[in-house]
């Protein structure tokens, strides 16, 4: 298996410095919709010429359209803006939107997608579909274990990219919403404001369990995996990642230069793999956050992974940065082509160079008969030999040369030029393409639900505890109910379910935000018995894509409902996963009003109250400053404005959930809200008690039955249905 060293590159000088590094391909943003707005991301232009850099030194560009994209952005500008690079040759697009994958899929039909780290794919299942969708790369969570990359390789027949070097976010990629909520600036749009990098206090039975400098508790170290890189390669990846597109070019190419050396070793000597200590201490010279890790794919958490401390960041070390400058920054790579040189009597003068096995011929004028002083070899190899601030160099292996001629040395720097043309235009052929008779306007979206849905709009609830249940029961005017799999054990998931049952209620289980190799293995362990009786359970709420392939395979005859954070944020991944999967979606929740009816949320569920989760997490707090208890453990997180944010512990599944600090209450909007033409709302309950519960679900009769007007307050949050994100 090859072996692709991946640089990032903000800036269109730092692209050709990662080059220049050794990188064998670059990822880079334009100029919309890329996961760092706030990166020097290269124009149109730029991004041409960065292709046309790539492929005459025979490597690759990628471009970043990693982030979700509203229904007008898609129908206005997506087109467009990939057109000219696809013709000249881009060689990947890296993907979050479902909607955006097949619309590329079928406006650019030769261009390969990568489905991006924001995707969120956990297994091979997912694998496997995005590959039969047209992916030809998946970029894996950091999350994701040296075990789970190797069963993906070993199951599915697709790419696989993993980060080996860079930050690392405390949140599951694609599943945060931390900086969402709070400043409105959204991950899922590239504008994350990293609150994550900021102090805060844990508190548990109102103990702060981090006192003195250990604030820093979602801010992980970077990471450093240059000892462990045969594992990683062995497991299956075929592209090892640096991540680093906000960072300076002096880090970008020094990363690169580091890396690509213990690639080029590894792949020389396989069992002699030993890092030299003097590299790790150039990577930590360059940037460090208080050291490094190794990222997840040894380990699942832990305190070790974390800063804690604020970040010292080294005043930078002149020597080195001055080295990099002068090795790889504001230079060009030089690919060099053996060349023939024929000067004749009554024959064009020629130079002819093999390009990659094909003969390429510039011809000039037929040599005078020289009167004074003949042209002689050394002058000609001279002029030959300047190939100045071009991406060539000549190599003369054949020098044909009558005595007696004159040729002046501007008629050969002429044909040098042309040679020098003819080989550019030789190579960049081979990746151009042609696009016939798709435009912008061919697949316009149209609301798969063509019709307004007439029926009456359904109230379902999810519940995390028993005591909500038992107050959700005794609501007639509830539909649907939805048991929080991840708060409730085995026995627990029984009763429940019995308890509704008797009732005569609709029963869903909520599945877990994170689904792992083990865990639906488990999942089908411990409920089998319980889901294979028919009159027990009606659907699932599925909160990743690797759950709905699993439990599609075993329960096919279930109802699907897609939570709002597998993405629909357009009407193309709606129609989608509609068409195609026979689900109901739910409404984004980074759309305001005015986006969602320009969208369409016919046949939609809506979530219009709950404490909606900020941030989905490998790591755990109470593991980073206390000790695993093992007991789904409760704790909050506040910041330096007093706001307190909730978290709760999943041991079950080993994954910690950090609510918003204002719950989501959207009952003031019934109007607005029924003007949608969905099929129904939700209330999402997380640590409600009972009397809060009974309050919340009279409000919900009130604006939903009843048609009284709720007044909200300053407790609760009108999350983005005003606002929308940036």
């Amino acid at each position: 298996m090859d072996i692709e060293l991946l640089a990032p590159g903000g800036s269109y000088e730092s692209v050709i410095a990662a080059f220049n590094a050794g990188a064998d391909a670059v990822y880079t943003g334009g100029e919309m919709f890329g996961a760092r707005a706030n990166a020097d991301n290269l124009t149109t232009e730029q991004l041409i010429d960065a292709i046309n850099y790539a492929h005459i030194h025979n490597r690759k560009l990628y471009l970043t359209v990693n982030t979700l994209l509203r229904d007008d952005e898609i129908n206005e500008k997506l087109y467009n803006y990939i057109l000219p690079l696809y013709e000249n040759g881009l060689d990947a697009v890296i993907v979050q939107d479902m909607g955006v994958f097949n619309y590329i899929r079928t406006h650019f039909p030769d261009l390969h997608i990568h489905a991006s780290t924001q995707m969120t794919i956990f297994g091979k299942r997912t694998a496997q579909e995005l590959k039969e969708l047209g992916a030809t790369r998946v970029v894996l969570p950091r999350e994701l274990s040296l075990k789970e990359i190797k069963d993906i390789h070993e199951n599915v027949n697709i790419e696989i990219e993993c980060f080996v070097h860079g930050a690392l976010c405390y949140c599951y990629s694609g599943q945060c919403f931390f900086s969402s909520y709070i400043g409105g600036r959204s991950g899922n749009r590239g504008r994350c404001a990293q609150p994550c990098r900021m102090e805060y206090d844990v508190i548990q039975n109102e103990k702060v369990l981090n006192p003195g400098d250990s604030k820093y508790v979602l801010s992980p170290k970077d990471i450093c995996t240059l000892n462990i890189l045969p594992d990683i390669i062995e497991s299956g990846v075929h592209s090892l990642k640096i991540e680093g597109r906000m960072k300076k070019t002096e880090y970008i190419a020094g990363v690169v230069s580091i890396y690509r050396k213990y690639i080029d070793l590894y792949q020389k000597n396989k069992s002699g793999h030993k890092v030299d200590s003097r590299d790790i201490d150039i990577l930590y010279n360059l940037f460090n956050r208080n050291g490094f890790n190794e990222s997840y794919y040894k380990v699942h958490n832990g305190k070790e992974m974390i800063s804690l401390k604020k970040p010292t960041f080294r005043s930078g070390n002149e020597a080195l940065t001055s080295n990099i400058k002068n090795k790889y920054i504001g230079k060009k790579l030089k690919e060099t082509f053996d060349v023939k040189i024929i000067c004749k009597n009554n024959k064009p003068f020629t130079m002819c160079a093999n390009v990659y096995g094909k003969e390429i011929t510039a011809y000039g004028l037929i040599p005078d008969k020289a009167q004074k002083r003949p042209i002689d070899k050394d002058t000609i190899l001279k002029q030959v030999l300047k190939t100045g601030d071009t991406d060539f160099s000549f190599n003369p292996v054949f020098l044909d040369l009558d005595d007696g001629l004159f040729l002046t040395v501007g008629e050969i720097k002429n044909v040098r030029r042309q040679l020098l043309e003819l080989i550019y235009q030789e190579i960049l052929s081979s990746y151009k393409r042609n696009i016939y008779g798709n435009s912008d306007k061919d697949n316009e979206c149209v609301s798969v639900i063509k019709d307004n849905y007439h029926g009456d709009m359904c109230i379902n609830i999810s519940v995390s505890t028993y005591e909500q249940l038992q107050v959700a029961v005794s609501k007639e005017f509830i539909n649907k109910i939805y048991i929080e799999l991840q708060f409730f054990d085995e026995k627990g998931i029984k009763i429940a379910f019995d308890f509704i049952n008797e009732n005569h209620r609709q029963v869903y289980i909520a599945m877990p935000y994170v689904s792992r190799l083990k865990d639906m293995d488990i999942f089908l362990q411990e409920y089998k018995d319980t889901l294979d009786n028919e009159t027990c359970i009606d659907g699932f709420l599925i909160r990743n894509l690797e759950q709905y392939y699993f439990l599609h395979e075993n329960y096919p005859e279930a109802e699907y409902i897609f939570d709002y954070n597998v993405y629909s944020y357009n009407g193309y991944a709606k129609n989608f996963y509609v068409n195609n999967y026979n689900v109901v979606t739910t409404v984004p929740a980074e759309l305001n009003l005015r986006q969602l009816k320009a969208r369409k949320c016919n046949n939609e569920e809506f979530i219009v109250y709950g404490y909606m989760p900020v941030m989905i997490s490998a790591g755990c707090c109470i593991k980073t400053t206390d000790k695993c208890a093992h007991n789904n453990t409760v704790y909050t997180l506040k910041d330096s404005k007093k706001n307190e944010f909730v978290t709760r512990c999943v041991c079950k599944y080993c994954y910690n959930v950090m609510y918003n600090c204002k719950p989501l209450s959207l009952f003031k909007y019934e109007k607005d809200i029924e003007g949608l033409n969905l099929k129904s709302v939700r209330i999402n309950l997380t640590i409600e008690k009972r009397k809060e519960t009974d309050n919340i679900l009279s409000m919900a009769e009130d604006a939903f039955i009843r048609k009284i007007p709720v007044v909200a307050d300053d407790t609760t949050t009108r999350g983005h249905f005003n606002r929308g994100v940036m």
